[in-house]
């Protein structure tokens, strides 16, 4: 049988992909698009974020916002301070006065694992970034997630009240807010052992002396990501 040539234009060549696989295309948005929903931001259909601690989106604002005593008391964040806390790549450091005006609080929410060792200050912080992935056949994988919470000890047991950890009250927020949404370009977020053997939650450790917490959940994730394959 004779070998049908490769195209210049594929993205294989000089070789022939044979076997349609998931390559895991625009899953490198997925902590993005989480922080984004998380943040609860007015849209263009009209609609107007709640402010009512019923809903767990507000409150892990106002956790993650609020530093002092009773952080559910205290103000929710406006559009603007809540993108302020958004770790930006174009500017990873904030030193400059118009620079800690844009940011007041610094940053608290980065869609990634390592930060500079600067960053990390006596305040509440929320990193989401992939995890373990586990490929259930060619055509999908279980697509897991980390969620690390950090805040200084002085900060999570002064919240006042009888919820004293900050850093499991976040935790639940975030069980609450996430767990069985689909989030268009993400999929469905789950947390159970089902989804993956991975999904649970733990106590972090930290030289630095910070209080922290990891939840790991998952989505399921396929794509076709290439050329149509013919079998042979």
């Amino acid at each position: 049988m004779a070998i049908e040539p490769v195209s210049f234009d594929s993205p294989y060549y000089p070789y022939k992909r044979v076997i349609q696989s998931n390559q895991l295309k625009g899953a490198e948005q997925i902590p993005y698009k989480i922080l984004m929903y998380l943040l609860d931001l007015p849209d263009a259909n009209g609609y107007v974020p709640p402010t009512s601690n019923d809903y767990p989106r507000a409150r892990l604002m106002r956790y993650i916002w609020n530093d002092g005593p009773r952080p559910l008391d205290g103000p929710m964040p406006t559009t603007q301070e809540k993108l302020s806390m958004l770790f930006n790549g174009d500017e990873p450091d904030i030193n400059t006065d118009e620079q800690k005006q844009r940011h007041p609080k610094g940053y608290r929410l980065f869609p990634q694992r390592n930060i500079a060792q600067s960053i990390i200050e006596a305040k509440t912080m929320l990193k989401i970034y992939p995890g373990r992935i586990l490929d259930d056949s060619d055509f999908r994988s279980v697509f897991g997630l980390q969620a690390e919470i950090w805040t200084n000890p002085n900060l999570s047991g002064n919240t006042k009240s009888t919820a004293y950890d900050r850093t499991f009250d976040i935790e639940q927020c975030l069980r609450e807010a996430l767990a069985g949404v689909d989030i268009a370009g993400v999929g469905t977020i789950r947390f159970s052992r089902q989804a993956s053997s991975y999904n649970g939650s733990e106590i972090l450790y930290s030289d630095s002396g910070l209080n922290g917490r990891i939840v790991y959940f998952s989505t399921n994730w396929s794509d076709s990501g290439g050329e149509p394959i013919r079998a042979y």
